[in-house]
């Protein structure tokens, strides 16, 4: 019998059961920061002199648990504005993230700042579900979406695609599958279904046991299915070594996965949640969470690998910046832009 969680507003950890699914198609009712949204009034802060609003965006931004360092806001503020004066940098910094006009007040600013950085508004929903594969039926996939998938373990595999091809998927393979798909087997798999979305097709495998890619506190990651242009989806394989003890954040949008290996726990305001091989979890976006592992099983490198999807990203090729294009010479002015890429890369 299949169960399904419709629009969780927390952390979500499951066993992997045949047939069990989450629907994040509609947006939560709530975040974790919609709370505490409704007390940043920024029409209260009219009046301030320059000093003061700067303070209180620095406070708004610890209550809202944006940062839990004083002066994070302005500090940041000077770091991306790249002026002496705070002023120039609040006025670059508005200007480049949501286009202000030159003769934008300092709370004009300041308001499109934080409206852009998400701080007093929530992020654009995407549209997801997730299913485990029965292992004594079939799974159907949508058309209206592109399909990550993962295979746990169990015999291998058929993928059946509309034109008749079909692909053995062995224990430890990862797909992207745009359009209808059929799954059949006695194997578990995790699937990840972005509505709305085309994607390429693509099938890879295994996993590596270490990431290639630095993250916070010390874990590293490897992209599986990289945005074709920069804002689509990604598949990563998030890696956390011995006795990490992460960083509490939030991300903008939902993150969806299954642990791969290892051992680990997830501590979210909620309580803490034990992972372990097999583990189906997801995330709504803006859920405080944190992953803690113990000693690794072994010598192994990572103590915890989970494979995470991600509906949104902020990298990617985009029609001015490709490897394509950028590799492309007919003027020396080509030449010397790749070279400060590269330089920079």
């Amino acid at each position: 019998m299949s169960r399904v969680i419709s629009r969780p507003t927390g952390f979500v950890v499951e066993d992997y059961a045949p047939a069990f699914a989450i629907d994040f198609r509609s947006p939560a009712d709530t975040t974790d920061l919609d709370g505490v949204r409704e007390s940043a009034d920024l029409d209260s802060w009219q009046g301030l002199p320059f000093d003061a609003l700067m303070q209180r965006a620095d406070e708004t931004c610890r209550k809202l648990q944006v940062s839990d360092a004083d002066g994070d806001f302005i500090e940041s503020i000077q770091r991306f504005g790249g002026h002496d004066e705070l002023r120039r940098s609040l006025a670059a910094t508005a200007q480049t993230l949501a286009d202000t006009v030159g003769d934008a007040s300092p709370l004009e600013q300041v308001r499109a700042v934080l409206l852009a950085t998400g701080v007093v508004r929530r992020a654009e929903h995407f549209a997801v579900s997730l299913c485990c594969h029965d292992p004594q039926g079939s799974t159907e996939l949508p058309a209206d979406g592109t399909h990550f998938g993962y295979a746990l373990d169990g015999e291998p595999l058929e993928l059946l695609l509309p034109d008749g091809r079909r692909y053995a998927i062995h224990p430890g393979t990862y797909l992207c599958v745009p359009g209808s798909a059929v799954v059949t087997g006695r194997g578990r798999m995790m699937i990840t279904t972005r509505h709305g979305y085309r994607g390429l097709f693509s099938i890879g495998g295994a996993v590596e046991p270490w990431g290639r890619l630095q993250y916070i506190d010390g874990c590293t990651d490897t992209v599986l299915v990289p945005p074709v242009r920069q804002g689509d989806p990604c598949l990563n394989a998030l890696y956390f070594p011995p006795r990490t003890k992460q960083t509490l954040h939030v991300h903008p949008s939902l993150r969806a996965g299954v642990v791969i290996a290892g051992r680990g726990t997830c501590k979210t305001p909620t309580g803490d949640h034990p992972l372990e091989p097999g583990k189906v979890f997801f995330l709504p976006p803006e859920t405080w969470h944190a992953f803690h592992t113990d000693a690794a099983e072994g010598n192994e490198r990572a103590a915890l690998t989970v494979l995470a999807f991600h509906p949104d990203s902020d990298s990617g090729p985009t029609d001015e910046e490709h490897p394509m294009l950028n590799r492309t010479y007919f003027r020396f002015f080509h030449r010397l832009r790749s070279v400060q890429r590269r330089k920079h890369a």
